[in-house]
């Protein structure tokens, strides 16, 4: 038998699988002669290369390349922390009040002072 627990960590699991399977970074260069687009992991999903940039020195286009997969790189790998913070708060329940045997009773304290 599963518990109630151990399903709910499951379903989160799943939601953020999916969240993370969309997050995605995406780079130019050159207007768009050069782009990159990569996933969370930094796995290239979609590359384009201009007819333009086929036509440049070898090594100025593989710096294009490299520069651009390094910055979507970035950019997805910022949005998925980003993503990762927001499903681990909305996916826990709020942490209990720190409770101190000074301020536990709702009462009004009454500080006096005298000489």
């Amino acid at each position: 038998m599963v518990s109630v627990a151990a399903e709910q960590q499951g379903a989160h699991a799943q939601q953020i699988d999916r969240a993370m399977s969309a997050v995605r970074g995406r780079a130019e260069a050159s207007q768009g002669a050069v782009i990159v687009e990569t996933d969370a992991y930094g796995t290239i999903t979609d590359l384009q290369i201009s007819p333009a940039a086929m036509t440049v020195d070898p090594a100025r286009l593989a710096a294009a390349i490299t520069g651009c997969h390094r910055r979507a790189r970035e950019e997805a790998e910022a949005a998925a922390a980003e993503l990762l913070g927001r499903l681990a708060r909305d996916g826990r329940p709020a942490p209990p009040a720190a409770a101190t045997e000074q301020w536990d009773d709702d009462a009004p304290v009454r500080i006096t002072y005298r000489l």
